[in-house]
């Protein structure tokens, strides 16, 4: 039997692949209609049209290698609060790359087709 843990985190993998494959609007249907995403040093942004344009930003800035670990997740019926670890590579100011390490909380929905979508998302790098 599937758990809900096991959806997310096969949810996560495919989010993942439009990431670090450059689809930006792919990532973003991985959201709820009603997401919000709570980015560090940002504004909240509401819906997939904006959360595509946060999303797209990042891979026009070159982050890669995006890695998502999930710790912890608590279902509440078709809720679900996931924590976990994020790590990335950025361009650095010398022109290398620089390796990102942080967390996240995120708040998952599953919708009536059965499927799990983020609806709340936030995180932020370790200093």
């Amino acid at each position: 039997m599937t758990t809900a843990r096991d959806s997310i985190e096969a949810t996560i993998k495919t989010l993942l692949e439009c990431l670090n494959g450059g689809d930006a609007a792919g990532v973003a249907a991985h959201y709820t209609d009603d997401a919000a995403l709570l980015p560090p040093d940002a504004a909240r942004i509401d819906g997939r049209e904006g959360i595509q344009g946060v999303w797209q930003g990042l891979i026009d800035a070159d982050v890669r290698d995006v890695a998502l670990t999930t710790q912890e997740v608590d279902v509440f019926g078709d809720v679900a609060n996931e924590v976990g670890t994020i790590s990335a590579t950025a361009p650095s100011e010398d022109g290398g790359r620089v390796q990102l390490a942080g967390k996240y909380v995120a708040v998952w929905k599953r919708g009536g087709d059965g499927n799990w979508r983020l609806r709340r998302d936030i995180w932020n790098f370790d200093a």
